[in-house]
């Protein structure tokens, strides 16, 4: 096998560190939301959460003297807003209905979507590794979060289960999109993920007006804390990420990348709501980590 030159090699390395990175702080939300839940409505906790960001990626814009009014005349940039928002807004509700673990594991199930779509509308190869990588992934996630136990997916609503598979299938489209958008018009990182931001939050006001009574809310300290929280640290930070490092990456490494989130999602619950794991769970993290090697050196 050819060796790739040394600048590159140093990308993709560089690249993967990114996409570590941010599926550690995305999966801190996790925890984030789920204790957020209890002070702030669903519907308010998403439209604020995004409105945060996008004020904040806007301000960033504004002191690169990058914004210009005329970028948001882009048909790309409001339909990957749509896409974004219908996602977390099928997720958020789906929540509501089922368990956070399933929800983990049929959100991240897009890896599949994934794959077929970028085959699809990239030519991406297929090498055995990247296939081993797909599928340590998809099982770890499954023993994750069914614990071995296949019956436990019948359990809890069968509603709140069809909205987080949803939703991750819209994230599936989501991720392709955006990669074919990079290629096409090596748009920057930054001045994109600003964009959508906003685009995204726009398109989450009349829910949080209508459903999250967003106008009378009282939200306490601890809400908007973590408000805040979600929206830099789970949000801004980690999609810029995300972005930067899809320039280099294939869409279908970056999905598989991105479900160490269940690993620190689960890390994290563990150290801060104490919930404890089976030999299969950490089994099944094993295999998570595994399949981020085996896509990496494919």
């Amino acid at each position: 096998m050819t060796a790739l030159p040394l600048h590159e090699d140093a990308s993709a390395t560089g690249a993967l560190s990114l996409l570590v990175l941010s599926s550690i702080l995305w999966g801190s939300s996790f925890v984030s939301v789920k204790i957020g839940l209890a002070y702030v409505n669903a519907y308010t906790f998403i439209f604020l959460r995004l409105a945060l960001a996008a004020c904040t990626l806007l301000v960033l814009l504004i002191l690169r003297r990058r914004f210009h009014f005329s970028m948001l005349k882009q048909t790309s940039v409001w339909t990957l807003g749509l896409l974004n928002g219908v996602g977390f807004s099928l997720q958020y509700v789906g929540l509501l209905f089922t368990t956070a673990a399933k929800t983990a594991l049929l959100i991240d199930l897009n890896v599949l979507v994934v794959a077929v779509l970028s085959w699809w509308m990239f030519q991406e190869s297929f090498s055995s590794h990247k296939k081993l990588g797909v599928l340590f992934g998809v099982v770890g996630a499954l023993m994750i979060t069914t614990d071995g136990d296949l019956s436990t997916l019948t359990q809890g609503q069968a509603f709140g289960d069809m909205l987080v598979f949803a939703a991750g299938l819209v994230w599936a489209f989501f991720i392709v999109l955006h990669k074919r958008i990079l290629i096409k018009r090596e748009q920057d990182a930054i001045d994109l993920s600003a964009l959508v931001m906003i685009a995204t939050a726009i398109f989450l006001l009349p829910t949080a007006l209508f459903f999250g009574h967003l106008t009378s809310a009282l939200i306490p300290n601890v809400g908007w804390e973590l408000v805040a929280y979600t929206a830099v640290a789970c949000t801004v930070l980690p999609y810029a990420m995300w972005i930067a490092a899809l320039k280099v990456v294939t869409a279908t490494v970056a999905s598989v990348v991105s479900m160490l989130e269940i690993v620190a999602a689960m890390i994290m619950s563990a150290l801060l709501l104490g919930e404890t794991y089976s030999t299969i769970t950490l089994v099944g993290a094993m295999l998570v980590l595994a399949s981020i090697f085996a896509v990496a050196e494919s």
